[in-house]
């Protein structure tokens, strides 16, 4: 496989806890993520924290180049579709 760019991609919060982030993608799947401690964590562009990302909320998650388990970046806010609705 060549390489890639990492691509983010769009979910609802499933649950968090401690630096693991729970989501579910448009399928339906659930993804589980280990929140980087330098990982970028925004809320309609202001910056947050994963704990206070709240179950159903629509994030994008952009994975670490290397690990797609750990998430480098993770927004949410209105801007992001909710997961199962395409942009």
């Amino acid at each position: 496989m060549t390489n890639t760019p990492t691509k983010p991609h769009d979910g609802t919060v499933v649950g968090v806890a401690g630096d693991k982030l729970t989501t579910t993608c448009s399928e339906g799947k659930q993804h589980c993520h280990t929140v980087a401690k330098d990982a970028k964590v925004t809320c309609d562009g202001k910056a947050s924290k994963a704990a206070d990302l709240k179950a159903g909320t629509p994030v994008r998650v952009t994975p670490h180049k290397d690990d797609k388990t750990v998430a480098t970046a993770v927004e949410s806010g209105k801007h992001i579709p909710a997961a199962g609705h395409k942009a």
